[in-house]
């Protein structure tokens, strides 16, 4: 089931990462804590007290982890003396983020500036390429920064994780970050079609602008940006997204915060979406998102409730034979739910989860005459883990549950489980994988949804100081219920990361996707090739 998590207390929209059965999971969960074990014995780790100390401010928001890092750094300087202990510290301090009820990413970068700051002259430099490279990791796996696969398919996975980027301008009790990233790439296949296969070179131009405040309690993070995209000679897959956020925290004691925040963007189906339907433009879409939750700590156990609405609309779009209607599709949605946790040990937080979802269409019935609301929910149990200090994450495993206005749509009962893992395999290697199950909505005609299942993996090695490999691969798998059609569809990529100069980077990718499918109309291939220039200011 897609949608509200509780650590983000907030809805997922078109998004979810994806998990395959138990028994998968904890076989690669031991193979990898035995692959772990000789590099662990190489990675360097900051004495237990410290990162215990983190831990414990933690509990009281990102501001105390951060005020206790400064302590830290003045107490000990020994800490940030080499790369590799300031790679440590930077791991220990990050370890407690991805928890956070708040905007992350700019908890990343004020670690990453006091560390850096706190290194002696000689090795700063040094110093800040081991904890970037460290804190970039983190940020590659922490949900509130990197969204999940797209429900369409994973082909639109982003390409790489935000660069964490200095600390920002301060004005005032704000710091603003503003970035900017171009490239440039050539699409052997735009439309994502078996035959008839046409190619052409794309530019790319995304700015994007941030602010977070400097308060020492309660915070509040705001972001707008804009992606867009333009083709050299089809110039009606233009397309101009945009999206804007706002989000809030409010401290109301050491035990209890309330966070409260909203979404808007507007976004296109990209050409691969099983879903597509094959106008002359890409199909726009408009996703709007409140959400609030409450984090109350009772003892050792952290308690999370929370409720999101999402809406969802769809714009017309021309085809062929005119007019194709989308408006079928607009919908609303609500979530709601708890999760328990106990945090008792910092290195093993076991916690349940408890989620309702509904979902209620404007247009009733569809344009096929189906009858789509549907009422939902997800349970079960899972933890945030970290089994080395080269090795974390979170692993959650349960059942998943849905019910159909229309008689002639069965219900649908299936395991629901996701795992996230990071591996540090060595000072210059860092290894994620992730996989989730979820239940997505489709237009098919006769089927109530497909069940999405998506396992995939990114490793990264630092080839120089400013150089840096990158490889990437997903794989998922869509069974349309009662209905014969199946899509098992591949994502796999390779890449090069050049730092130029400061915050400058240049980027190459090439991208290979294919989708194989029961219905073989909808089989695809793609060959892409980026090269892509960022900045961050």
């Amino acid at each position: 089931m897609s949608g509200f998590h509780f650590r983000a207390a907030r809805s997922r929209g078109l998004r979810r990462r994806a998990r395959p059965a138990v028994e998968a999971r904890r076989l690669a969960l031991a193979a990898f804590a035995a692959l772990a074990l000789p590099c662990a014995a190489r990675a360097e780790a900051v004495p237990a007290a410290i990162s215990r100390q983190f831990d414990t401010a933690a509990e009281s928001g990102p501001r105390a982890l951060l005020d206790d890092l400064a302590r830290v750094l003045a107490a000990n300087p020994s800490l940030v003396a080499t790369p590799g202990a300031a790679a440590a510290l930077a791991r220990a301090a990050a370890s407690p983020v991805p928890d956070f009820v708040g905007a992350n990413l700019p908890v990343y970068r004020e670690i990453e500036a006091r560390i850096v700051s706190a290194a002696p002259a000689p090795v700063r430099d040094a110093v800040r390429r081991a904890v970037d490279r460290e804190l970039s990791g983190y940020a590659a796996t922490d949900i509130r920064i990197m969204p999940p696969l797209p429900a369409m398919g994973p082909a639109n996975l982003r390409r790489q994780p935000p660069e964490i980027g200095p600390a920002g301008y301060k004005v005032g009790d704000y710091t603003i970050y503003p970035s900017i990233q171009a490239g440039t790439f050539y699409d052997d296949n735009i439309y994502a079609t078996r035959t008839g296969r046409v190619a052409d070179a794309v530019g790319t131009i995304s700015p994007v602008i941030a602010i977070q405040s400097n308060w020492k309690r309660n915070a509040l993070y705001a972001e707008v940006g804009a992606d867009l995209t333009g083709y050299w000679t089809h110039g009606n897959e233009n397309t101009a997204d945009w999206h804007a956020q706002v989000e809030g925290r409010i401290d109301v004691n050491a035990k209890t915060r309330v966070v409260l925040g909203g979404i808007v963007l507007h976004e296109h189906e990209d050409r691969s979406s099983p879903d597509a339907v094959e106008g002359l433009t890409p199909t726009p879409y408009t996703e709007m998102n409140a959400y609030a939750g409450v984090i109350r700590r009772v003892g050792t156990f952290s308690i999370r409730t929370g409720a999101a609405v999402e809406r969802l609309t769809f714009g017309n779009v021309e085809g062929l034979h005119g007019e194709i209607n989308n408006q079928d599709r607009d919908r609303n949605r609500y979530t709601f739910g708890i999760l328990a946790r106990d945090d008792a040990r910092p290195g093993f937080r076991p916690y349940a989860e408890l989620l309702g979802d509904l979902r209620r269409y404007d247009t009733v019935p569809d344009d096929f005459q189906y009858f789509r609301n549907s009422d939902g929910f997800r349970a079960g149990v899972g933890a945030l883990f970290r089994l080395l200090p080269s090795l974390s994450g979170d692993a959650f495993v349960g059942v998943m549950h849905r019910d159909y206005a229309d008689s002639r749509f069965k219900t649908i009962t299936t395991p629901a489980g996701s795992a996230d893992l990071r591996w540090q395999a060595g000072e210059d290697t860092a290894l994620t994988l992730f996989i989730d199950r979820s239940i997505e909505e489709t237009t098919l005609p006769g089927s109530p949804a497909y069940i999405y299942t998506l396992v995939g993996g990114r490793i990264e090695h630092a080839i120089t100081d400013d150089l840096t490999g990158i490889a990437r691969a997903a794989f998922a798998r869509s069974d349309f219920a009662q209905s014969t059609r199946w899509d098992n569809e591949a994502d796999m990529s390779v890449g090069l990361r050049y730092r130029l100069v400061s915050r400058v980077f240049l980027g190459v990718d090439y991208r290979y996707t294919q989708r194989i499918s029961s219905d073989s109309i909808f089989n695809f291939r793609r060959n892409q090739l980026y090269v892509e220039l960022t900045e961050e200011f």
